[in-house]
């Protein structure tokens, strides 16, 4: 049996490392690491590069026998590209649209790309569907919107084939939460090592969460036989709940009091967004998610256990 050339650009991230770990357990699977660190966290399990997507000379070197290519990386975050718009251009746009110009005369077949359900179709009032209207507001989102057009037209000009996650809130253990991404991690780690946790806004505020295992079984779809086809779905769990919503959620599973602080609103943050998950469900049916509770659960554990050994 032929091994699978698979490429996973962001695997020293959040995302990234869980879904090594996960395709690792497949002996069908011949795994090449990129990131921007010096080093590998898998050590030297996977080859692993320091690529940089706008050298063409290097990434063709890199790149010239992968079929499918897991494109994880980010420069910015929401918060942060609120204020400077022109690094999403500089730091994600022009290097991605570099990247895909070069891999497209290659050997690949499919990039596998992480879009973000949480700014992509801009505020929401009724579960967003895949094909509905997109208004992005944010300079974040509408760089994920932009790359996600180039993966088509690369698709129309030269064939080269993807799948596109839009995926919600994740969280889960190993994030990490210094740049001021995973809210319920955020506040898993405020409650464990300060006893407060902080709220922009009134939380009236709706977001989806999945967990990090489910998102990286749903991302390893991309690899079953029959999913040659290009697709676009949500990836977000039936868990939808507002920021007060969700802080009783944690209160309830945590066990411990914590006091809760409000600040003003941030104007890069979505007010609601909801997606609707149908149709991954449709052509899995088999996905199930891992409850909300037991997810947090799960991660306080972790978060608990390492501030413990810490001390």
């Amino acid at each position: 049996m032929s091994r699978r050339k698979i490429a996973i650009i962001g695997s020293n991230g959040f995302i990234g490392s869980n879904l090594v770990r996960l395709l690792e357990t497949d002996e069908q699977n011949e795994l090449y690491l990129f990131g921007r660190s010096e080093k590998s966290v898998h050590g030297d399990a996977h080859p692993y590069s320091r690529t940089i997507l706008s050298d063409k000379e290097a990434v063709t070197e890199a790149f010239k026998d992968i079929e499918t290519i897991y494109f994880l990386a980010s420069e910015t975050i929401p918060a942060t590209s609120w204020g400077d718009p022109v690094q999403e251009v500089t730091g994600n746009l022009l290097p991605f649209v570099v990247f895909l110009e070069t891999i497209s005369t290659l050997s690949a077949k499919k990039v596998v790309f992480v879009s973000s359900g949480g700014t992509v179709y801009g505020p929401t009032t009724d579960a967003a569907r895949e094909e509905d209207a997109k208004s992005p507001f944010s300079p974040y989102g509408i760089m994920k919107l932009t790359m996600e057009y180039f993966l088509h037209y690369f698709y129309v000009r030269t064939g080269l084939k993807y799948d596109i996650y839009r995926v919600s809130n994740v969280y889960g253990t190993g994030q990490d939460t210094s740049k001021g991404l995973g809210i319920i991690n955020t506040f898993l780690e405020n409650i464990a090592l300060h006893k407060r946790i902080e709220i922009f806004g009134d939380g009236h505020n709706v977001r989806n969460y999945v967990y990090i295992d489910d998102l990286a079984r749903i991302l390893a779809l991309s690899l079953e036989p029959g999913a040659e086809a290009c697709n676009v779905v949500n990836c977000a769990s039936n868990d939808t709940l507002s920021i007060n919503e969700l802080v009783t959620v944690i209160q309830r599973v945590v066990g411990e009091e914590f006091e809760i602080v409000r600040t003003p609103n941030r104007s890069s943050d979505n007010s609601i967004i909801m997606l609707d998950n149908s149709k991954l469900l449709s052509q899995h049916p088999e996905l199930i998610f891992t409850p909300l509770e037991e997810g947090i659960k799960k991660t306080f554990s972790v978060i608990r256990e390492r501030q413990t050994v810490s001390v």
